[in-house]
Protein backbone atom coordinates (compact mmCIF):
# COMPACT_ATOMS: atom_id res chain seq x y z
CA UNK A 1 0.00 0.00 0.00
CA UNK A 2 2.73 2.42 1.00
CA UNK A 3 4.68 1.57 -2.16
CA UNK A 4 1.63 2.28 -4.35
CA UNK A 5 1.13 5.68 -2.73
CA UNK A 6 4.77 6.62 -3.32
CA UNK A 7 4.53 5.60 -6.98
CA UNK A 8 1.33 7.63 -7.39
CA UNK A 9 3.01 10.72 -5.93
CA UNK A 10 5.98 10.32 -8.28
CA UNK A 11 3.66 10.06 -11.30
CA UNK A 12 1.70 13.13 -10.20
CA UNK A 13 4.95 15.10 -9.63
CA UNK A 14 6.32 14.18 -13.06
CA UNK A 15 3.02 15.19 -14.63
CA UNK A 16 3.12 18.56 -12.88
CA UNK A 17 6.72 19.19 -13.92
CA UNK A 18 5.87 18.22 -17.48
CA UNK A 19 2.88 20.57 -17.47
CA UNK A 20 4.96 23.39 -16.02
CA UNK A 21 7.66 22.98 -18.68
CA UNK A 22 5.33 22.52 -21.65
CA UNK A 23 3.33 25.67 -20.94
CA UNK A 24 6.23 28.15 -20.85
CA UNK A 25 7.82 26.51 -23.89
CA UNK A 26 4.81 27.46 -26.01
CA UNK A 27 4.74 31.09 -24.87
CA UNK A 28 8.52 31.42 -25.01
CA UNK A 29 8.61 30.00 -28.54
CA UNK A 30 6.10 32.62 -29.66
CA UNK A 31 8.01 35.41 -27.90
CA UNK A 32 11.34 34.36 -29.41
CA UNK A 33 9.91 34.06 -32.93
CA UNK A 34 8.24 37.46 -32.64
CA UNK A 35 11.54 38.95 -31.52
CA UNK A 36 13.32 37.27 -34.41
CA UNK A 37 10.82 38.70 -36.91
CA UNK A 38 11.38 42.29 -35.73
CA UNK A 39 15.02 42.06 -36.81
CA UNK A 40 16.74 41.28 -40.08
CA UNK A 41 19.96 39.50 -40.95
CA UNK A 42 22.68 41.71 -42.42
CA UNK A 43 26.13 40.14 -43.01
CA UNK A 44 27.78 43.48 -42.22
CA UNK A 45 26.00 43.98 -38.88
CA UNK A 46 28.61 42.00 -36.95
CA UNK A 47 31.55 43.42 -38.86
CA UNK A 48 33.94 43.38 -35.90
CA UNK A 49 33.35 39.74 -35.00
CA UNK A 50 35.97 37.23 -36.16
CA UNK A 51 33.33 34.55 -36.88
CA UNK A 52 29.81 36.02 -37.07
CA UNK A 53 26.97 33.57 -37.34
CA UNK A 54 23.20 34.30 -37.76
CA UNK A 55 21.90 32.13 -34.92
CA UNK A 56 18.25 33.11 -35.37
CA UNK A 57 18.18 31.94 -38.99
CA UNK A 58 17.73 28.33 -37.81
CA UNK A 59 14.91 29.09 -35.34
CA UNK A 60 11.62 27.39 -36.28
CA UNK A 61 8.74 25.52 -34.65
CA UNK A 62 9.94 22.11 -35.80
CA UNK A 63 12.25 21.99 -32.79
CA UNK A 64 11.83 22.80 -29.12
CA UNK A 65 12.98 26.40 -28.56
CA UNK A 66 15.30 25.16 -25.81
CA UNK A 67 17.37 23.45 -28.52
CA UNK A 68 17.69 26.58 -30.69
CA UNK A 69 21.04 28.22 -31.27
CA UNK A 70 21.81 30.69 -28.49
CA UNK A 71 18.96 29.56 -26.23
CA UNK A 72 19.42 27.81 -22.88
CA UNK A 73 16.51 26.67 -20.67
CA UNK A 74 16.30 25.65 -17.03
CA UNK A 75 16.32 21.84 -16.81
CA UNK A 76 13.43 21.75 -14.33
CA UNK A 77 11.12 24.65 -15.12
CA UNK A 78 11.83 24.92 -18.82
CA UNK A 79 12.15 28.70 -18.60
CA UNK A 80 14.54 30.39 -21.00
CA UNK A 81 17.35 31.55 -18.72
CA UNK A 82 20.05 32.39 -21.26
CA UNK A 83 19.87 34.10 -24.64
CA UNK A 84 23.17 34.56 -26.46
CA UNK A 85 22.74 36.30 -29.82
CA UNK A 86 26.15 37.93 -29.90
CA UNK A 87 27.75 38.25 -33.35
CA UNK A 88 24.50 37.14 -35.01
CA UNK A 89 24.40 39.71 -37.85
CA UNK A 90 21.23 41.23 -36.42
CA UNK A 91 20.03 44.67 -37.43
CA UNK A 92 16.92 46.63 -36.46
CA UNK A 93 15.61 48.19 -33.27
CA UNK A 94 14.41 46.89 -29.91
CA UNK A 95 11.57 49.06 -28.65
CA UNK A 96 9.82 48.87 -25.28
CA UNK A 97 7.02 46.66 -26.70
CA UNK A 98 9.45 43.99 -27.89
CA UNK A 99 8.50 40.42 -27.08
CA UNK A 100 12.07 40.02 -25.82
CA UNK A 101 10.93 41.52 -22.52
CA UNK A 102 8.40 38.71 -22.02
CA UNK A 103 11.30 36.37 -21.24
CA UNK A 104 11.15 37.39 -17.60
CA UNK A 105 13.32 34.58 -16.23
CA UNK A 106 16.46 35.50 -18.16
CA UNK A 107 19.67 35.29 -16.19
CA UNK A 108 22.02 35.99 -19.10
CA UNK A 109 21.34 38.20 -22.13
CA UNK A 110 24.04 38.83 -24.73
CA UNK A 111 23.17 40.98 -27.77
CA UNK A 112 26.69 42.31 -28.28
CA UNK A 113 28.29 42.94 -31.67
CA UNK A 114 25.14 43.45 -33.72
CA UNK A 115 23.75 46.66 -35.24
CA UNK A 116 20.69 48.14 -33.59
CA UNK A 117 20.69 51.17 -35.85
CA UNK A 118 21.38 53.98 -33.37
CA UNK A 119 18.28 53.05 -31.37
CA UNK A 120 18.04 53.76 -27.65
CA UNK A 121 18.46 51.14 -24.94
CA UNK A 122 14.94 50.54 -23.66
CA UNK A 123 14.17 51.09 -19.95
CA UNK A 124 12.50 47.65 -20.11
CA UNK A 125 15.95 46.05 -19.83
CA UNK A 126 15.84 47.12 -16.19
CA UNK A 127 12.90 44.75 -15.49
CA UNK A 128 14.87 41.52 -15.89
CA UNK A 129 14.97 41.01 -12.13
CA UNK A 130 16.87 37.71 -12.32
CA UNK A 131 19.51 38.96 -14.75
CA UNK A 132 23.13 38.31 -13.81
CA UNK A 133 24.81 39.12 -17.13
CA UNK A 134 23.79 41.90 -19.52
CA UNK A 135 26.03 42.33 -22.56
CA UNK A 136 25.09 45.00 -25.13
CA UNK A 137 28.58 46.10 -26.23
CA UNK A 138 29.39 47.19 -29.78
CA UNK A 139 25.79 47.00 -31.02
CA UNK A 140 25.35 50.58 -32.22
CA UNK A 141 23.01 51.80 -29.52
CA UNK A 142 22.86 55.55 -28.90
CA UNK A 143 21.30 58.09 -26.56
CA UNK A 144 20.93 58.06 -22.81
CA UNK A 145 21.53 54.81 -20.94
CA UNK A 146 18.34 54.37 -18.90
CA UNK A 147 18.60 54.71 -15.14
CA UNK A 148 16.58 51.49 -14.84
CA UNK A 149 19.75 49.52 -15.56
CA UNK A 150 20.82 50.30 -12.01
CA UNK A 151 17.78 48.30 -10.78
CA UNK A 152 19.42 45.04 -11.89
CA UNK A 153 20.80 44.38 -8.43
CA UNK A 154 21.82 40.79 -9.18
CA UNK A 155 24.13 41.70 -12.06
CA UNK A 156 27.57 40.12 -12.09
CA UNK A 157 28.63 41.57 -15.43
CA UNK A 158 27.49 44.67 -17.32
CA UNK A 159 29.03 45.31 -20.71
CA UNK A 160 27.93 48.41 -22.60
CA UNK A 161 31.21 49.45 -24.25
CA UNK A 162 31.14 50.72 -27.81
CA UNK A 163 33.60 50.78 -30.68
CA UNK A 164 31.12 52.67 -32.86
CA UNK A 165 31.20 56.48 -32.91
CA UNK A 166 32.54 57.34 -29.50
CA UNK A 167 30.28 59.17 -27.08
CA UNK A 168 26.98 58.29 -28.84
CA UNK A 169 25.92 56.54 -25.67
CA UNK A 170 25.62 58.73 -22.57
CA UNK A 171 25.46 58.04 -18.87
CA UNK A 172 24.67 60.91 -16.52
CA UNK A 173 26.85 61.50 -13.49
CA UNK A 174 23.91 60.69 -11.22
CA UNK A 175 23.13 57.42 -13.01
CA UNK A 176 26.81 56.46 -13.03
CA UNK A 177 26.96 56.83 -9.25
CA UNK A 178 23.61 55.06 -8.77
CA UNK A 179 24.74 52.20 -10.94
CA UNK A 180 27.88 51.69 -8.87
CA UNK A 181 25.99 52.08 -5.61
CA UNK A 182 23.20 49.62 -6.43
CA UNK A 183 25.08 46.91 -8.31
CA UNK A 184 26.84 45.51 -5.28
CA UNK A 185 27.36 42.04 -6.80
CA UNK A 186 29.14 43.37 -9.89
CA UNK A 187 32.27 41.54 -11.05
CA UNK A 188 32.73 43.09 -14.50
CA UNK A 189 31.90 46.63 -15.65
CA UNK A 190 32.62 47.60 -19.27
CA UNK A 191 31.70 51.19 -20.19
CA UNK A 192 34.47 52.07 -22.65
CA UNK A 193 33.55 54.72 -25.24
CA UNK A 194 30.48 55.95 -23.33
CA UNK A 195 30.18 59.66 -22.57
CA UNK A 196 30.12 59.82 -18.79
CA UNK A 197 32.02 63.11 -18.21
CA UNK A 198 32.26 62.71 -14.47
CA UNK A 199 34.71 62.27 -11.67
CA UNK A 200 35.24 58.70 -10.50
CA UNK A 201 32.97 57.76 -7.56
CA UNK A 202 34.31 55.97 -4.51
CA UNK A 203 31.66 53.28 -4.11
CA UNK A 204 32.78 50.33 -6.23
CA UNK A 205 31.68 46.77 -5.59
CA UNK A 206 34.36 44.91 -3.65
CA UNK A 207 33.70 41.94 -5.95
CA UNK A 208 34.97 43.79 -9.05
CA UNK A 209 37.53 41.89 -11.10
CA UNK A 210 37.29 43.93 -14.31
CA UNK A 211 36.79 47.70 -14.57
CA UNK A 212 36.93 49.20 -18.07
CA UNK A 213 36.29 52.94 -18.27
CA UNK A 214 38.52 53.99 -21.19
CA UNK A 215 37.54 57.00 -23.34
CA UNK A 216 34.60 58.02 -21.16
CA UNK A 217 35.46 61.68 -20.47
CA UNK A 218 36.36 61.01 -16.86
CA UNK A 219 38.22 63.83 -15.13
CA UNK A 220 39.66 64.73 -11.77
CA UNK A 221 41.86 62.44 -9.68
CA UNK A 222 41.71 58.66 -9.67
CA UNK A 223 40.61 57.67 -6.17
CA UNK A 224 43.29 55.57 -4.51
CA UNK A 225 40.57 53.16 -3.40
CA UNK A 226 40.44 51.76 -6.96
CA UNK A 227 43.97 50.43 -6.57
CA UNK A 228 42.90 48.72 -3.35
CA UNK A 229 39.93 46.74 -4.70
CA UNK A 230 40.82 43.30 -3.33
CA UNK A 231 39.78 41.19 -6.34
CA UNK A 232 40.68 43.57 -9.16
CA UNK A 233 42.38 41.85 -12.10
CA UNK A 234 41.94 44.29 -15.01
CA UNK A 235 41.80 48.10 -14.87
CA UNK A 236 41.39 50.25 -18.01
CA UNK A 237 41.27 54.03 -17.54
CA UNK A 238 43.03 54.98 -20.79
CA UNK A 239 42.27 57.92 -23.08
CA UNK A 240 40.66 60.18 -20.51
CA UNK A 241 42.61 63.36 -21.26
CA UNK A 242 41.67 65.21 -18.07
CA UNK A 243 42.22 62.37 -15.65
CA UNK A 244 45.05 62.64 -13.13
CA UNK A 245 46.49 60.07 -10.79
CA UNK A 246 48.98 59.14 -8.11
CA UNK A 247 50.39 55.73 -7.42
CA UNK A 248 49.69 54.50 -3.88
CA UNK A 249 52.61 54.80 -1.50
CA UNK A 250 51.47 51.78 0.51
CA UNK A 251 50.94 48.23 -0.68
CA UNK A 252 48.03 47.81 -3.09
CA UNK A 253 45.26 45.53 -1.82
CA UNK A 254 44.88 44.40 -5.44
CA UNK A 255 48.57 43.58 -5.81
CA UNK A 256 48.06 39.82 -5.59
CA UNK A 257 45.27 39.77 -8.19
CA UNK A 258 46.04 42.60 -10.65
CA UNK A 259 46.96 41.23 -14.08
CA UNK A 260 46.44 44.19 -16.44
CA UNK A 261 46.81 47.92 -15.84
CA UNK A 262 46.03 50.21 -18.81
CA UNK A 263 46.42 53.91 -17.99
CA UNK A 264 47.28 55.46 -21.37
CA UNK A 265 47.15 59.25 -21.25
CA UNK A 266 46.44 59.55 -17.52
CA UNK A 267 48.50 62.45 -16.16
CA UNK A 268 50.70 61.30 -13.28
CA UNK A 269 53.35 64.08 -13.51
CA UNK A 270 55.51 62.08 -11.16
CA UNK A 271 58.30 59.53 -10.92
CA UNK A 272 57.54 55.86 -11.15
CA UNK A 273 57.73 54.71 -7.52
CA UNK A 274 60.23 52.02 -6.60
CA UNK A 275 57.40 50.24 -4.81
CA UNK A 276 55.67 49.50 -8.14
CA UNK A 277 57.94 46.56 -8.81
CA UNK A 278 57.29 45.10 -5.38
CA UNK A 279 53.50 45.54 -5.33
CA UNK A 280 52.52 44.36 -8.81
CA UNK A 281 54.16 40.97 -8.77
CA UNK A 282 51.28 39.29 -10.65
CA UNK A 283 50.91 41.90 -13.40
CA UNK A 284 51.18 40.74 -17.01
CA UNK A 285 50.27 43.93 -18.88
CA UNK A 286 51.54 47.29 -17.63
CA UNK A 287 50.62 50.08 -20.06
CA UNK A 288 51.65 53.58 -18.94
CA UNK A 289 52.00 55.20 -22.36
CA UNK A 290 51.87 59.04 -22.42
CA UNK A 291 51.43 59.44 -18.66
CA UNK A 292 53.82 62.36 -18.18
CA UNK A 293 56.10 60.16 -16.10
CA UNK A 294 59.53 61.49 -15.12
CA UNK A 295 62.74 60.30 -13.58
CA UNK A 296 64.51 56.96 -13.92
CA UNK A 297 62.95 53.58 -14.50
CA UNK A 298 62.92 51.84 -11.10
CA UNK A 299 65.24 48.86 -10.77
CA UNK A 300 62.37 47.11 -9.00
CA UNK A 301 60.56 46.57 -12.34
CA UNK A 302 63.05 43.73 -12.81
CA UNK A 303 60.94 41.88 -10.20
CA UNK A 304 57.93 41.66 -12.52
CA UNK A 305 58.69 38.08 -13.50
CA UNK A 306 55.22 37.43 -14.95
CA UNK A 307 55.00 40.54 -17.11
CA UNK A 308 54.41 39.97 -20.82
CA UNK A 309 53.79 43.48 -22.12
CA UNK A 310 55.51 46.61 -20.77
CA UNK A 311 54.77 50.00 -22.33
CA UNK A 312 56.35 53.14 -20.84
CA UNK A 313 56.62 55.00 -24.16
CA UNK A 314 56.01 58.73 -24.73
CA UNK A 315 57.01 59.89 -21.26
CA UNK A 316 59.98 61.85 -19.91
CA UNK A 317 61.83 58.96 -18.31
CA UNK A 318 65.61 59.35 -18.11
CA UNK A 319 68.68 57.41 -17.05
CA UNK A 320 69.54 53.93 -18.19
CA UNK A 321 67.43 50.87 -18.86
CA UNK A 322 67.76 48.53 -15.86
CA UNK A 323 69.60 45.42 -17.13
CA UNK A 324 67.23 43.12 -15.26
CA UNK A 325 64.31 44.30 -17.42
CA UNK A 326 65.96 42.74 -20.45
CA UNK A 327 66.07 39.38 -18.68
CA UNK A 328 62.43 39.07 -17.60
CA UNK A 329 61.43 35.50 -18.50
CA UNK A 330 57.90 36.14 -19.78
CA UNK A 331 58.38 39.53 -21.45
CA UNK A 332 57.44 39.53 -25.15
CA UNK A 333 56.90 43.27 -25.76
CA UNK A 334 58.96 46.16 -24.41
CA UNK A 335 57.96 49.69 -25.49
CA UNK A 336 60.25 52.44 -24.18
CA UNK A 337 60.21 54.73 -27.22
CA UNK A 338 60.20 58.53 -27.08
CA UNK A 339 61.70 59.11 -23.64
CA UNK A 340 65.08 60.55 -22.61
CA UNK A 341 66.82 57.27 -21.88
CA UNK A 342 70.58 57.18 -22.34
CA UNK A 343 73.60 54.96 -21.87
CA UNK A 344 74.42 51.63 -23.49
CA UNK A 345 71.95 48.87 -24.20
CA UNK A 346 72.80 45.88 -22.02
CA UNK A 347 72.61 42.24 -23.05
CA UNK A 348 69.24 40.61 -23.70
CA UNK A 349 68.91 37.41 -21.71
CA UNK A 350 65.29 36.59 -22.39
CA UNK A 351 64.40 34.66 -25.53
CA UNK A 352 60.69 35.41 -25.15
CA UNK A 353 60.96 38.92 -26.65
CA UNK A 354 59.05 39.50 -29.88
CA UNK A 355 58.71 43.29 -30.02
CA UNK A 356 61.41 45.79 -28.99
CA UNK A 357 60.79 49.52 -29.49
CA UNK A 358 63.41 51.92 -28.13
CA UNK A 359 63.30 54.66 -30.77
CA UNK A 360 63.48 58.35 -29.94
CA UNK A 361 65.90 58.17 -27.00
CA UNK A 362 69.60 58.93 -26.54
CA UNK A 363 70.82 55.36 -26.22
CA UNK A 364 74.41 54.88 -27.34
CA UNK A 365 77.19 52.39 -27.93
CA UNK A 366 77.22 49.26 -30.07
CA UNK A 367 74.24 47.01 -30.63
CA UNK A 368 74.64 44.09 -28.22
CA UNK A 369 75.37 40.79 -29.95
CA UNK A 370 72.76 39.15 -27.72
CA UNK A 371 70.07 40.65 -29.98
CA UNK A 372 70.95 37.91 -32.45
CA UNK A 373 69.73 35.30 -29.97
CA UNK A 374 66.18 36.69 -30.01
CA UNK A 375 65.00 34.18 -32.59
CA UNK A 376 61.30 34.97 -32.01
CA UNK A 377 61.70 38.68 -32.72
CA UNK A 378 59.12 40.22 -35.05
CA UNK A 379 59.94 43.93 -34.61
CA UNK A 380 63.17 45.72 -33.73
CA UNK A 381 62.75 49.51 -33.62
CA UNK A 382 65.90 51.43 -32.66
CA UNK A 383 65.69 54.56 -34.85
CA UNK A 384 66.56 58.07 -33.64
CA UNK A 385 69.16 57.12 -31.04
CA UNK A 386 72.95 57.44 -30.86
CA UNK A 387 73.91 53.83 -31.52
CA UNK A 388 77.21 53.59 -33.35
CA UNK A 389 79.64 51.25 -35.03
CA UNK A 390 79.76 49.05 -38.11
CA UNK A 391 76.95 46.51 -38.35
CA UNK A 392 77.02 43.83 -41.02
CA UNK A 393 73.66 43.03 -42.57
CA UNK A 394 74.19 39.37 -41.66
CA UNK A 395 73.65 40.48 -38.04
CA UNK A 396 69.90 40.14 -38.70
CA UNK A 397 69.92 36.81 -40.55
CA UNK A 398 68.71 34.77 -37.54
CA UNK A 399 65.34 36.48 -37.36
CA UNK A 400 62.98 34.09 -39.12
CA UNK A 401 59.80 35.93 -38.07
CA UNK A 402 61.00 39.51 -38.54
CA UNK A 403 58.27 41.89 -39.71
CA UNK A 404 59.74 45.33 -38.99
CA UNK A 405 63.37 46.49 -38.74
CA UNK A 406 64.03 50.18 -38.04
CA UNK A 407 67.58 51.51 -37.56
CA UNK A 408 67.26 54.98 -39.12
CA UNK A 409 69.11 58.06 -37.88
CA UNK A 410 71.71 56.60 -35.56
CA UNK A 411 75.47 56.66 -36.14
CA UNK A 412 75.41 53.14 -37.51
CA UNK A 413 77.24 52.14 -40.70
CA UNK A 414 75.39 49.21 -42.22
CA UNK A 415 77.81 47.15 -44.29
CA UNK A 416 77.92 44.10 -46.50
CA UNK A 417 81.66 43.95 -46.90
CA UNK A 418 81.71 40.16 -46.98
CA UNK A 419 79.14 40.19 -49.78
CA UNK A 420 77.06 37.67 -47.86
CA UNK A 421 73.78 36.76 -49.52
CA UNK A 422 71.50 37.63 -46.63
CA UNK A 423 68.27 35.65 -46.64
CA UNK A 424 65.50 37.87 -45.38
CA UNK A 425 62.39 36.19 -44.04
CA UNK A 426 59.27 36.33 -46.20
CA UNK A 427 57.46 37.99 -43.30
CA UNK A 428 59.60 41.15 -43.60
CA UNK A 429 57.15 43.98 -44.25
CA UNK A 430 58.86 47.23 -43.25
CA UNK A 431 62.53 48.20 -43.50
CA UNK A 432 63.66 51.62 -42.28
CA UNK A 433 67.38 52.18 -42.86
CA UNK A 434 67.62 55.93 -43.44
CA UNK A 435 71.07 57.48 -42.80
CA UNK A 436 72.81 54.12 -42.33
CA UNK A 437 75.73 54.83 -44.74
CA UNK A 438 74.39 52.35 -47.29
CA UNK A 439 76.10 52.31 -50.67
CA UNK A 440 74.27 49.59 -52.61
CA UNK A 441 71.09 47.51 -52.70
CA UNK A 442 72.48 44.02 -53.22
CA UNK A 443 71.78 42.99 -49.62
CA UNK A 444 68.03 43.33 -50.34
CA UNK A 445 67.93 40.83 -53.19
CA UNK A 446 66.04 38.24 -51.13
CA UNK A 447 63.51 40.73 -49.66
CA UNK A 448 60.57 40.15 -51.98
CA UNK A 449 57.48 41.10 -49.98
CA UNK A 450 58.32 44.52 -48.60
CA UNK A 451 55.50 47.03 -48.30
CA UNK A 452 57.44 49.97 -46.87
CA UNK A 453 61.08 50.74 -47.60
CA UNK A 454 63.00 53.79 -46.40
CA UNK A 455 66.59 54.06 -47.68
CA UNK A 456 66.76 57.85 -47.68
CA UNK A 457 69.83 59.87 -46.73
CA UNK A 458 72.32 57.20 -47.77
CA UNK A 459 75.02 56.98 -50.46
CA UNK A 460 73.33 54.72 -52.98
CA UNK A 461 74.60 55.48 -56.51
CA UNK A 462 73.70 54.77 -60.11
CA UNK A 463 70.37 53.29 -61.03
CA UNK A 464 67.89 51.10 -59.20
CA UNK A 465 68.53 47.59 -60.59
CA UNK A 466 65.88 45.63 -62.44
CA UNK A 467 65.78 42.85 -59.84
CA UNK A 468 64.80 45.44 -57.21
CA UNK A 469 61.81 46.70 -59.22
CA UNK A 470 60.85 43.07 -59.87
CA UNK A 471 60.95 42.31 -56.14
CA UNK A 472 58.97 45.38 -55.18
CA UNK A 473 56.32 45.67 -57.89
CA UNK A 474 53.81 43.25 -56.33
CA UNK A 475 53.93 44.53 -52.76
CA UNK A 476 55.61 47.91 -52.20
CA UNK A 477 53.31 50.82 -51.33
CA UNK A 478 55.90 53.29 -49.95
CA UNK A 479 59.42 53.86 -51.24
CA UNK A 480 61.69 56.62 -49.95
CA UNK A 481 65.08 56.86 -51.65
CA UNK A 482 65.45 60.61 -51.43
CA UNK A 483 68.80 62.23 -50.64
CA UNK A 484 70.97 59.62 -52.33
CA UNK A 485 73.11 59.73 -55.46
CA UNK A 486 70.83 57.98 -57.94
CA UNK A 487 71.63 59.08 -61.48
CA UNK A 488 68.73 57.61 -63.45
CA UNK A 489 65.31 55.99 -63.12
CA UNK A 490 64.42 53.91 -66.17
CA UNK A 491 60.90 53.07 -65.02
CA UNK A 492 58.64 53.06 -62.00
CA UNK A 493 56.86 49.69 -62.20
CA UNK A 494 55.08 49.97 -58.86
CA UNK A 495 51.34 49.68 -59.53
CA UNK A 496 50.46 49.37 -55.83
CA UNK A 497 52.55 52.27 -54.57
CA UNK A 498 50.99 55.27 -52.87
CA UNK A 499 54.21 57.22 -52.33
CA UNK A 500 57.57 57.31 -54.06
CA UNK A 501 60.08 59.87 -52.86
CA UNK A 502 63.12 60.39 -55.08
CA UNK A 503 63.93 63.97 -54.13
CA UNK A 504 67.50 65.24 -53.92
CA UNK A 505 69.21 62.73 -56.18
CA UNK A 506 71.26 63.22 -59.38
CA UNK A 507 68.55 62.14 -61.79
CA UNK A 508 69.24 62.84 -65.45
CA UNK A 509 67.48 60.80 -68.14
CA UNK A 510 64.01 59.62 -67.15
CA UNK A 511 62.11 59.37 -70.45
CA UNK A 512 60.53 56.05 -69.48
CA UNK A 513 60.03 56.80 -65.82
CA UNK A 514 56.27 56.54 -65.98
CA UNK A 515 56.18 53.35 -68.03
CA UNK A 516 55.22 51.28 -65.00
CA UNK A 517 52.03 53.14 -64.27
CA UNK A 518 48.80 51.38 -65.13
CA UNK A 519 46.95 51.95 -68.38
CA UNK A 520 44.47 54.35 -66.83
CA UNK A 521 47.30 56.62 -65.80
CA UNK A 522 48.90 56.46 -69.24
CA UNK A 523 45.81 57.55 -71.14
CA UNK A 524 45.52 60.73 -73.16
CA UNK A 525 44.45 62.79 -70.16
CA UNK A 526 47.66 61.99 -68.29
CA UNK A 527 50.33 64.60 -68.88
CA UNK A 528 53.48 62.47 -68.87
CA UNK A 529 55.57 65.46 -70.00
CA UNK A 530 54.90 67.01 -66.60
CA UNK A 531 56.28 63.96 -64.79
CA UNK A 532 59.37 63.80 -66.99
CA UNK A 533 60.03 67.43 -66.25
CA UNK A 534 59.71 66.85 -62.57
CA UNK A 535 62.05 63.88 -62.68
CA UNK A 536 64.79 65.18 -64.93
CA UNK A 537 64.53 68.92 -65.15
CA UNK A 538 65.21 70.05 -61.63
CA UNK A 539 67.77 67.67 -60.18
CA UNK A 540 66.17 67.59 -56.77
CA UNK A 541 63.60 65.04 -57.89
CA UNK A 542 60.10 64.69 -56.57
CA UNK A 543 57.75 63.10 -54.12
CA UNK A 544 54.80 61.57 -55.94
CA UNK A 545 51.71 59.55 -55.15
CA UNK A 546 51.12 57.07 -57.96
CA UNK A 547 47.73 56.46 -59.58
CA UNK A 548 46.60 59.94 -58.73
CA UNK A 549 46.83 62.82 -61.14
CA UNK A 550 44.89 63.77 -64.20
CA UNK A 551 44.97 67.33 -65.51
CA UNK A 552 41.62 68.68 -66.55
CA UNK A 553 42.93 71.57 -68.57
CA UNK A 554 46.30 72.84 -69.69
CA UNK A 555 49.78 71.68 -68.82
CA UNK A 556 50.73 74.43 -66.39
CA UNK A 557 50.93 73.97 -62.65
CA UNK A 558 49.24 77.18 -61.63
CA UNK A 559 45.71 76.93 -60.23
CA UNK A 560 44.94 73.70 -62.13
CA UNK A 561 42.17 71.49 -60.84
CA UNK A 562 43.09 67.84 -60.58
CA UNK A 563 41.35 64.63 -59.60
CA UNK A 564 42.87 62.59 -56.77
CA UNK A 565 42.49 58.86 -56.19
CA UNK A 566 45.21 58.32 -53.58
CA UNK A 567 47.52 60.99 -52.22
CA UNK A 568 50.16 63.55 -53.07
CA UNK A 569 52.51 65.02 -50.52
CA UNK A 570 54.70 67.56 -52.26
CA UNK A 571 56.84 68.33 -55.26
CA UNK A 572 60.20 69.75 -54.30
CA UNK A 573 61.45 71.78 -57.26
CA UNK A 574 64.79 73.10 -55.98
CA UNK A 575 64.02 76.74 -55.18
CA UNK A 576 60.26 76.53 -55.11
CA UNK A 577 57.90 74.19 -53.30
CA UNK A 578 54.63 73.41 -54.95
CA UNK A 579 52.27 72.02 -52.33
CA UNK A 580 48.91 70.44 -52.50
CA UNK A 581 46.03 70.44 -50.04
CA UNK A 582 44.14 67.21 -50.43
CA UNK A 583 40.40 67.27 -50.34
CA UNK A 584 38.14 64.29 -50.94
CA UNK A 585 38.21 64.14 -54.68
CA UNK A 586 39.12 67.54 -56.07
CA UNK A 587 42.09 69.70 -55.50
CA UNK A 588 43.77 72.94 -56.29
CA UNK A 589 47.47 73.21 -56.85
CA UNK A 590 49.32 76.34 -55.75
CA UNK A 591 52.76 77.67 -56.54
Amino acid sequence: MGYAVIMLLIVLFCHEVSSISILPHKHQTISLLKFKNTLTIDPSASYYCPKPYPKTSSWNTSRDCCSWDGVVCDDITGHVIELDLSCSNLTGTIDSNSSLFQLSHLQMLDLSSNNFSNSHISPEFGKFSSLKHLHLSDSNFSGQIPSEISHLSMLHSLRLSTIYDSKKLRLTTHDFKSLLQNLTQLRELHLSGINISSTIPLNFSSHLTTLILSETGLYGIIPESIFHLPNLETLYLSDNDHLNGYFPKTKWNSSASLLALYLIGVNFSDNLPESLGYHLTSVRYLILHSCNLRGPIPESLSNLTRIEYLDLSYNSLNGTIPPGMLSLPSLNTIELSNNHLSGPLEDFKSNSLRWISLEGNQLQGHLPHSIQNLVNLTSLILSFNNFSGFVDVSFFSNFKQLWLLSLSYNNISLTNDNKVNVTWTESLNTLELAACELKELEFLRSAKKLQQLDLSNNKIQGRIPDWAWSNWMSSLDTLNMSHNMLSSVDSIPLPLADIIDLRSNLLQDTNDAVSGLDDEESNSEFQSDFWKGALMGYGSGLCIGLSIIYFIEGKGITEEEIIISRQVISFDFSEELVSMEVEKGKNKLWQ
